[in-house]
């Protein structure tokens, strides 16, 4: 798996990181008078005051940050993830063709269930041997390629460009940052964020925002909670503090 970064906001500005901040104060700035002029005050501020604002913007309503914009090229990565990379509907994909394309040679990855067990393993790749071997078959006897292509399997490994803005990349990195997400769709995700941070090393308040933090702190208390005191205790002493709530 790679990713690459192969457009941004700043993209062959003198300063990238310096030009998509300015954008975000300039789209941020909706109380003022929004003219070219606005823009150039903006830049001739110092970056501590700009700083100071992208703190501020990092933890309120996040409309502005649309206006900053990433395009990653994605590669060696299975259609499984994909299949469930392209439900972010705010993104924009385009991905390598199995319908005119063919795809001899494909490769596979192997999950780590199947990875760990040499039994396992050993009849993953068998299976693997005979869909290529019919995909050939098929496409030699006079398959449209169209058709052949059904029987490859999910974790075919595949290349998918995507753009996001800065809000739906912070949304989906936050989101998916979870350990109960698939390991592969977590590994993608931290390459892109590896990404955005060199080009834009300022996008990390953005993309680890003071309340996203709050409530995942409010999580860990609550099930660490649930650990010491167990499931039913928990319970009673919720209904507790909301009879408390109610009378106080």
């Amino acid at each position: 798996m790679n990713v690459q970064l192969i457009d941004y906001t700043g993209a062959g500005s003198p300063d990238p990181a310096r030009h998509a901040a300015n954008v975000l104060c300039f789209t941020k700035a909706t109380r003022l008078n929004m003219v070219p002029g606005l823009m150039d005050e903006i830049e001739d501020k110092p970056w501590s005051e700009i700083e100071t604002e992208l703190e501020y913007m990092a933890n309120t309503i996040p409309s502005s940050w649309e206006f900053v914009s990433y395009t990653f090229l994605i590669n060696g990565v299975t259609r499984a993830f994909t299949h469930q990379f392209v439900r972010t509907r705010t993104g924009s994909y385009a991905q390598q063709t199995m319908r005119v394309l063919d795809v001899d040679g494909w490769d596979y990855k192997t999950g780590p269930t199947i990875e760990g067990s040499s039994d396992l393993s050993e009849q993953y790749a068998l299976e693997m041997e005979r869909i290529d071997a019919a995909y050939r078959s098929l496409i030699d006897g006079g398959a449209k390629i169209e058709d052949a292509r059904g029987i490859l399997p999910t974790n075919i490994l595949t290349n998918i460009v995507a753009k996001f803005d800065l809000r739906t990349f912070s949304d989906t990195q936050r989101k998916r940052a979870s350990t109960r997400t698939q390991g592969e769709y977590r590994e993608v995700m931290e390459a892109m964020r590896a990404e955005v941070l060199r080009v834009h090393p300022w996008a990390a308040m953005f993309l680890e925002r003071t309340f996203d933090k709050a409530a995942a702190e409010l999580e860990g208390q609550i099930l660490r909670l649930k650990l010491f005191l167990g499931e039913q205790k928990m319970t009673d002493a919720i209904k507790l503090i909301d009879q408390l709530r109610m009378t106080a």
